[in-house]
């Protein structure tokens, strides 16, 4: 049984898609780096983080799991008529932002059934990412998952929906080496360093948020004989492990006003509001500041941006000085991707032998 089923879905894709569909009822509304802008994004990720982050009764119908990260806000949900579910879901959000962002619903993207399992796959995996190949993602859509099941009891279909996809992505990057020899994330905010700031080892450099990428980049700071680094974080004690860690000083989140005394912010938290302001620089004698800004919603009042002190970099300018890391990768792609969907639809074909076999159970005892 589990035999034919993995070989028709290898020889008809389609059609066995089309079978499972009406077993696997999951799916997926979002939007990602490709479809919209920073702003769209983060006015996004916000109504979702308020209507979303926090599953209540006023949801019943729904079971949902909500991925959002600087590149991608997605709501991967469950329910018995997936079709009004995703409705309702795209109702609360034209509600919310239908008069402040035009045609939003243009650049949304949804999958449901094999098509949503297929698309996490490749999310989890880093094929979909803005930095291709990033590990961040795997980490992130794991503490989505694991801060789904804290707040409710998940239906079996997200629960494999995740499962599985996090395994295939495990094995993934322990078969495929995608980012070695090739500029990543924290190459390029220090390759930025380099080029905005004078003599970049001997900037001060203020880290804001205890976020994993943000602890990646300091870490690489480190290999690159930075010295003088300090972290700024709400919580204090994952602030000490950082600093005890990593030999960095604290800033106390009290004082992040004085974010003006470092020649060097790096910003990454989930924070939903500004945390450096113009207001910080009123009447303050500073020289040059390099800023960048990966967190969304963004942790920089945009108008910093004009103050000729100050270069603001958000996450979609890194985006764009690494466009052309795909392009050198070109040639392992083809295989990496027909790697994932093969271990996405021999997943899919246990599944529905689980479901049939379910099924079964249930007319014997009828």
């Amino acid at each position: 049984m589990r035999f034919y089923l993995y070989t028709l879905l290898l020889e008809d894709r389609t059609s066995m898609i089309r079978l499972g569909s009406s077993h696997m009822r999951v799916g997926v509304i979002g939007i990602n780096h490709k479809l919209g802008d920073l702003k769209l994004r983060e006015s996004l990720a916000k109504v979702c983080h308020r209507r979303f982050g926090f599953l209540s009764s006023s949801h019943a119908f729904i079971s949902f799991v909500l991925l959002s990260t600087c590149n991608r806000t997605e709501v991967y949900f469950f329910a018995e008529d997936l079709a009004a579910a995703h409705s309702y879901l795209l109702n609360i959000l034209k509600g919310e932002l239908e008069g402040t962002e035009e045609n939003f619903e243009q650049k949304l993207y949804s999958y449901f059934n094999a098509d949503c399992f297929l698309h996490l796959v490749r999310v989890t995996a880093g094929l979909d990412s803005a930095i291709l190949a990033e590990t961040e993602i795997q980490g992130q859509v794991k503490q989505a998952y694991e801060s789904a099941c804290a707040l409710e009891s998940l239906p079996f279909e997200l629960h494999y929906l995740f499962q599985k996809a996090l395994k295939i992505g495990k094995e993934f990057r322990s078969l495929y080496s995608l980012g070695r020899g090739i500029p990543n994330l924290e190459h390029a905010v220090f390759n930025i360093g380099q080029s905005k700031l004078r003599h970049p080892k001997e900037a001060k450099v203020l880290f804001i948020g205890a976020s994993e990428i943000n602890q990646k980049i300091l870490k690489y700071l480190k290999t690159k004989n930075v010295q003088s680094i300090a972290l700024c974080n709400r919580t204090l004690d994952a602030a000490q492990a950082v600093s005890q860690e990593h030999q960095v000083d604290i800033l106390p989140w009290e004082d992040i006003s004085k974010w003006s005394n470092f020649d060097w912010i790096i910003l990454g938290t989930k924070c939903p509001e500004h945390l450096l302001t113009q207001q910080d620089l009123y009447q303050k004698n500073i020289g040059h500041k390099l800023v960048i800004d990966l967190s969304v919603p963004r942790n920089v009042e945009p108008k910093l941006a004009r103050d000729p002190r100050i270069t603001l970099l958000n996450i979609d300018h890194i985006n764009r000085i690494l466009k052309g890391r795909k392009k050198q990768l070109h040639h392992l792609l083809a295989s990496a991707e027909q790697f994932l969907e093969t271990a996405a639809l021999r997943q899919l074909a246990l599944f529905q032998e689980k479901e049939q076999n379910r099924l079964r159970l249930v007319a014997v005892n009828a």
